[in-house]
């Protein structure tokens, strides 16, 4: 996930305007007779007056829908739980949001021309959380944040190193920046989120992820029956290679945060950086004149193994119990036009999930697009860990103590934990 730029009182701020938004009658429809409110919950500070220009423009083509935006972030838990949800859902999908999904909170959605617009590989993605009835599908993918390694095209020019398509060639890049007397990959644990990154990478390029989940023991009776599958036992050489990746850190990455990583590398303090799109703006506000790309961190010695990591950043969902499923159905399939979706992600700097999308222009992560196009792609690993577990603080810990059978330990204990306290 990526940090927020804004202040907390700017977003105490908007979290009012949005309230005294909310606070408008219901209805506009009482009064005018012919116009519905729909709530859109959406929780992406960064992306709010975007989101408001889609809306004018939606409601400009639709004058008989009225759409609120909500977009306070800890909104949409609290509505679902007091049955008081938002009309439409929009969030980074993962197993929080996938929990909702298999208890029927959200509609169907198959049925939608939309559903059959979606790159089957992101839909796959979706329904490996799990699926109400077994059948349905709860959400349609919006926006693919794909990351990968960041580079300095220009150090990799200077010193003759080629964008490593190999688990072996990206060592010997790695050692070869050592060598020169650069670091070659910024590190920046001391804010422990920054782990996830290259933790996934490792662990998406070893680990088929979605099949390893759909086998974790979820509740106490799952437990008893399935308790074979462990971290330890799938997990144990992507954790070595993470450890291996720490390695061409430099020294003082434990005191490093985020904003120091964004710093030192646009001013070409390394020539690899294990950051998601987020990090982009912010390198080239330090330097205009820096030369990115970004690669996917390939795991093994076959190039055609390698995939890119991704998030579902943007998935829409309806909630099945909205008395205007008409007009959310509407509003989602305006969002879901192709035209809407891929303007929105060329301008994120993300990918859309639409069959057969225009390539993205933004040369800075054009060095994923053929694993996108291809389906060659996986979910961030930290998508699958329920909240109880904080995967961050052990992620920091073991890049600290380079334990790797006490973290993967670590991990299998707080999963089971959390898998007993389910019925």
């Amino acid at each position: 996930m990526s940090p927020s730029h804004l202040t907390r009182r700017r977003l105490l701020s908007l979290a009012a305007v949005a309230a005294a938004g909310l606070a408008l009658p219901a209805c506009s429809s009482a009064n005018a007779g012919a116009v519905t409110t729909i709530r859109l919950q959406q929780g992406k500070p960064e992306v709010v007056d975007y989101f408001n220009g889609l809306i004018k423009d939606f409601e400009a083509k639709n004058p008989d829908i009225r759409v609120v935006q909500d977009f306070n972030g800890g909104n949409w838990v609290p509505g679902l739980i007091r049955d008081d949800p938002a009309d439409v859902v929009t969030n980074a999908y993962s197993v929080t949001t996938a929990d909702f999904a298999k208890k029927g909170i959200f509609a169907d959605l198959s049925g939608l021309p939309a559903a059959e617009m979606a790159d089957p590989k992101a839909l796959e993605l979706i329904n490996s959380f799990g699926q109400y009835k077994g059948t349905e599908l709860s959400a349609l993918p919006f926006s693919l944040a794909a990351a990968g390694v960041i580079y300095n095209k220009d150090l990799f020019a200077k010193h003759n190193v080629e964008v490593p398509s190999t688990w072996s060639g990206f060592v010997a890049a790695c050692e070869t920046f050592k060598a020169a007397g650069i670091t070659p990959i910024y590190g920046t644990f001391k804010d422990s989120w920054t782990l996830g990154q290259p933790y996934g990478y490792v662990s998406g390029g070893t680990v088929d992820l979605a099949d390893f989940f759909s086998r974790m023991p979820m509740t106490a009776a799952d437990l008893l029956a399935n308790p074979e599958v462990s971290f330890t036992g799938d997990f144990k050489v992507a954790t070595e290679k993470f450890l291996q990746v720490l390695g061409f850190m430099q020294k003082d990455a434990g005191s490093r945060a985020y904003t120091d990583g964004n710093a030192a590398f646009a001013k070409g303090g390394s020539a690899m950086y294990m950051q998601g799109p987020w990090a982009l703006s912010e390198l080239t506000t330090i330097n205009p004149a820096i030369k990115v790309g970004t690669f996917p961190l390939p795991m093994t010695e076959d190039p055609g193994e390698t995939q890119a990591q991704v998030t579902l950043d943007m998935t829409f969902s309806i909630a099945r119990s909205t008395p205007r499923m008409d007009a959310a159905k509407r509003f989602v399939s305006y969002l879901m036009d192709p035209a809407v979706v891929n303007a929105y992600n060329n301008k994120f700097s993300a990918f859309s999930p639409l069959k057969g999308a225009a390539k993205t222009t933004n040369e800075q992560v054009a060095g994923l697009q053929p694993f996108i196009t291809d389906g060659q792609y996986y979910l961030n690993v930290t998508n699958y860990f329920p909240p109880a577990i904080t995967l961050n603080n052990y992620f920091q810990t073991l890049a600290l103590n380079k334990n790797a059978d006490a973290f993967l330990t670590t991990l299998d204990d707080s999963w089971h934990r959390v898998a007993a306290r389910n019925a």
